[in-house]
Formats: structure tokens, C-alpha cells, sequence
């Protein structure tokens, strides 16, 4: 018996797209030289791993098998990989970091710009989806580092949790809003129309968990998808929604959007950067970890302050800063990623 590397990763890879047609896809290859792949495979293990007959591809007993070893496999040719290049002055090869769209857009493409002028070589990839999607990416090895509210369902036993900074969440409605700029309380808020993210996102948590501190009970509405179209909603006068700070600076700074001042207010929420507790870093991976670890609130999209006034939101003061890092992320040497 002979074991073809090259086609147990084709394998896993028509395992994970879910069919033949999918892989091929990602791989940008034909599917019949994907599916002649996986025949070569089960001739040279003389067995059938993947049950055809059906609708949709079904591993049989012995594909169940091999996946778990094709996984495993997969694994130590990364620290391999990460091993040899640890060994060399200059970060080369792949970066795959995964984060939320508010985290990607407005945090990490900064980063990954100083990055990659910095090291030419490494090849940068990010992906970008809800906390969900992204755990699912970093459970299933598609990313290595993936920054993420703190507040993300990620066993310790199997994940490293690092503090980066701390994310605020703000009340904000249209200009023209009743409301805009006004000290609120729940009461005040009883009969507003609130817009709402898509389930398992974080900014949908912060906006349940804002509600469930005022004690108010969300009208049914639809669901958006992606905080900067849920913005644009705001800014159209179609309700008013509790975002991230770093998805309305702007906005606030030019006073299209218009702060309401909640009591009681609300909380910060830790941003993490979250790896794999088996994970061997690359030289690549650890120099951006470095570079992570300066951001402070000075990266925000636009530069300077976040808010007007050295940080004061629009409407007045009353809103606080960033907060401590909430109980549980752990910010010491003991527990850093790396």
C-alpha cells in the first residue's frame, strides 16, 4: 500500500466542502480529476471511503477512519511547516487570521497593512464572518489566529484567549431622531423601534444582553446581516440599534449619527485574540501577534480620537471610555497567545 499525501488532502477537502463539486471549486480543479483522485486513494487502501450512491456523498466505515488520521496528518504538516520556519531570520509563507467584520474592517486592516509592509514575503489571508462562523474556521484549522469578542462559547481546554482591547458599545439613532443626544431611561425606550443583527453575531449578544438590562422585550422585526449595513439603516431613520463604537466614529464625528445616552449604560466587551491551544506558531504568525499587542484605540479607521472631543460622544458626556477587560480574559504573561 502506498499513501498519496496529495490525494488524502483532496479527500479531506471533498469531506469538508461537503461533495466533489464543492472541492473542486475551492481547489480550482476539475471534478472528475477531483473525483479521479479519491478512486486512486481508495485503490491504493483497496477500500470505498465515500459512499456515492446517494443524493450527497457519504463517508463509509473506513472514510470515517481515514479522516480522522487525514485531520491529524494535516495538523503536524502545519507545525512541520511552522517548525522549518522558525528557523529562518525572515517570516515567510502564509498568515490565516479569521475575525468578525467590525474587528477585520475596522481593527485589522490596519494592522495587516504595517504587516505586510513589514514583511513582504508573508503572504496574508483574512476571512471574515460572525463569531460563529469564525469559530467554526478556527475549530476546522482554516484560520491560526482569530480575533474575536471575548465574550465568544470557545472551550479553554482547547482555545488561548488573549486581551487585545476593549470594544464599546454605543445606543445610536438618526440626527432627527426625538431622542438623538437626550440622557434616556428604559421607560424612554419602550416604544422605540430597535433594528437587530443576525443571530450568532456578537453585536446581536450585545444587543439581547443591552435589552435584557433595560428590562425591555424586542418587537418582532427583521433580521440584518452585517453591522454596516444595520448602519445604514439607522442613518436611513428606520430605528435606532446598539453597534460597536469602531463600526460609528466616523459617523458620530460627522454627526450623521446621533448618540442616545442610556441608564443604565452600557458595557465594554473585551476583544481577544484567540488560537489554538495546540497551535505552534510560525515566525510569521508570532511577529503579528507582536504587532497585535500595540494596537491601542489610535488605530481606528480615520485616526485620532475615536468620538469628537478627545472622546466624548456626540450628545454630551455621560459615556464612559474603554473599561477594564471584563472578568475572565485573562491579560498576563501566564495566559498571553505565545
Amino acid at each position: 500500500m502506498k499513501l498519496n499525501l496529495h490525494r488524502l488532502w483532496v479527500f479531506e477537502q471533498v469531506v469538508k466542502c461537503g461533495g466533489f463539486s464543492a472541492a473542486a471549486r475551492k481547489l480550482y480543479m476539475s471534478q472528475p480529476s477531483v473525483s479521479q483522485h479519491v478512486h486512486k486513494l481508495e485503490v491504493s487502501l483497496r477500500t470505498t471511503l465515500i459512499d456515492r450512491t446517494g443524493a450527497r456523498p457519504r463517508l463509509t466505515d473506513q472514510g470515517e477512519v481515514l479522516l480522522q488520521y487525514a485531520q491529524r496528518i494535516s495538523s503536524l504538516a502545519q507545525e512541520v511547516a511552522a517548525a522549518i520556519d522558525r528557523v529562518s531570520d525572515v517570516p515567510s509563507g502564509r498568515l490565516l487570521v479569521g475575525s468578525t467584520s467590525t474587528c477585520g474592517n475596522h481593527l485589522l486592516l490596519p494592522v495587516l497593512a504595517r504587516f505586510a509592509e513589514r514583511f513582504p514575503e508573508v503572504e496574508c489571508h483574512l476571512k471574515v464572518g460572525n463569531t460563529s462562523e469564525v469559530m467554526g474556521l478556527l475549530a476546522d484549522g482554516e484560520v491560526r489566529l482569530a480575533v474575536l469578542p471575548g465574550d465568544w462559547a470557545g472551550s479553554s481546554r482547547h482555545y488561548r484567549r488573549e486581551r487585545i482591547l476593549d470594544e464599546q458599545f454605543l445606543l445610536v439613532a438618526h440626527p432627527g431622531h426625538p431622542l438623538a443626544g437626550c440622557a434616556v431611561t428604559p421607560a424612554d425606550l419602550e416604544r422605540q423601534h430597535f433594528l437587530f443583527r443576525e443571530e450568532g453575531s456578537a453585536t446581536r449578544r450585545a444587543q439581547d444582553d443591552a435589552l435584557a438590562r433595560w428590562k425591555l422585550s424586542p418587537a418582532r422585526c427583521p433580521q440584518i446581516s452585517g453591522n454596516e449595513t444595520l448602519k445604514h439603516a439607522v442613518l436611513a431613520g428606520l430605528g435606532i440599534a446598539v453597534l460597536p463604537q469602531r463600526c460609528v466614529a466616523r459617523e458620530l464625528r460627522e454627526e450623521r449619527l446621533a448618540l442616545l445616552r442610556p441608564d443604565p449604560e452600557l458595557p465594554a466587551c473585551a476583544i481577544v485574540l484567540a488560537t489554538s491551544r495546540e497551535t505552534s506558531f510560525s515566525s510569521a504568525e508570532r511577529e503579528f501577534i507582536g504587532l497585535l499587542r500595540t494596537v491601542d484605540d489610535a488605530w481606528v479607521v480615520g485616526g485620532g480620537s475615536p468620538l469628537p472631543d478627545g472622546g466624548v460622544p456626540v450628545g454630551g458626556p455621560g459615556v464612559p471610555g474603554p473599561l477594564a477587560a471584563p472578568a475572565g480574559i485573562a491579560d498576563d504573561p501566564a495566559t498571553r497567545v505565545g
